[in-house]
């Protein structure tokens, strides 16, 4: 007579079946995970304070595609621009190949209002490619807003565009550069072929007198003063500002300076001689 198996025994046996068996339905039923993409992937950008360079960051060193070693170009990339006023002229790009950023200077016609949307993407599935030419895909894509940046940037003022005042004193053309960074630059030129050349910082702030804005320039050079006023700018076909300041420190008998509830025209004793017009400078546009 054959001895009895205990129980425990069965249990066991059963229990290891059914793991099994359990074990065999999760590997049939178990999917491997998606392959990440082996080429280099967009991971960000910036957009310089004056609207013209967007710096694009890359998760590796990237090249051009279907040649050897070499950077990418503005062929390669698309840009689009969604929102807002300003528009996309062209661009450029500036890149070393293998580095995992690329500089793109845009020209825009017209002046950001802020809504702007930029997005940049690759001009195709093999454009761009990294160091072993695994392409990145054609659906990548990163974006940035550009800002309203206000006075920012160069202005020249020539003929009937400068004020009485100006004219009255022989100026022939003025130029006026604002910088991202606080700073701005003034130059001016008589018909008798005298060159002034002022520096210093300034600030702009926005009002609620509709779109006109408010400035101060502390000058730093050839010596200190201070000037305030206000401008308004136009979004045409060329860019203009409509500018009014005066100088505030020392101060200047007679002469207040403009503010946006009064408009233009409010300067004291200059009244409306001392409206200055300026158009956007052509290397700025």
């Amino acid at each position: 007579m054959k001895p009895a198996i205990p129980s425990t025994a069965y249990l066991v046996v059963i229990l290891f079946v059914v793991l099994f068996s359990l074990s065999c339905r999760k590997q049939e039923t178990t999917e491997d995970p998606p392959l990440a993409p082996l080429g280099p992937a967009m991971s960000g950008a910036s957009v310089s304070g004056d609207n013209k360079l967007i710096t694009l960051r890359f998760s590796k060193g990237i090249y051009k595609g279907g040649v050897l070693n070499e950077a990418v170009t503005s062929d390669d990339f698309q840009v689009q621009i969604e929102g807002g006023v300003a528009t996309a002229d062209s661009f450029r790009v500036a890149h070393t190949a293998g580095h995992d950023s690329v500089v793109l200077r845009l020209y825009l016609k017209g002046l950001a209002t802020g809504s702007e949307l930029v997005t940049i993407r690759p001009k195709g599935a093999e454009s761009i490619v990294d160091g072993e030419a695994h392409p990145m895909p054609d659906t990548a894509s990163v974006s940035v807003r550009l800002a309203d940046i206000g006075i920012i940037g160069s202005w020249v003022s020539t003929g009937e565009n400068l004020s009485p005042v100006f004219q009255q004193f022989g100026f022939d053309s003025v130029y006026m550069q604002f910088r991202a960074n606080g700073s701005y630059q003034f130059e001016s030129f008589t018909t008798g072929g005298i060159h002034n050349l002022l520096t210093g910082t300034f600030a702009q702030t926005s009002s609620n007198a509709g779109n006109i804005r408010q400035i101060t320039l502390i000058q730093q050079s050839p010596v200190n003063g201070t000037a305030a006023g206000i401008f308004r700018l136009y979004n045409e076909t060329v860019a203009r500002l409509v500018y009014e300041v005066v100088q505030t420190e020392p101060a200047v008998q007679g002469m207040t300076p403009p503010t946006p509830e009064l408009g233009f025209g409010s300067s004291g004793l200059l009244g409306s001689d001392n409206i200055q017009v300026f158009l956007k400078d052509a290397s700025d546009r």
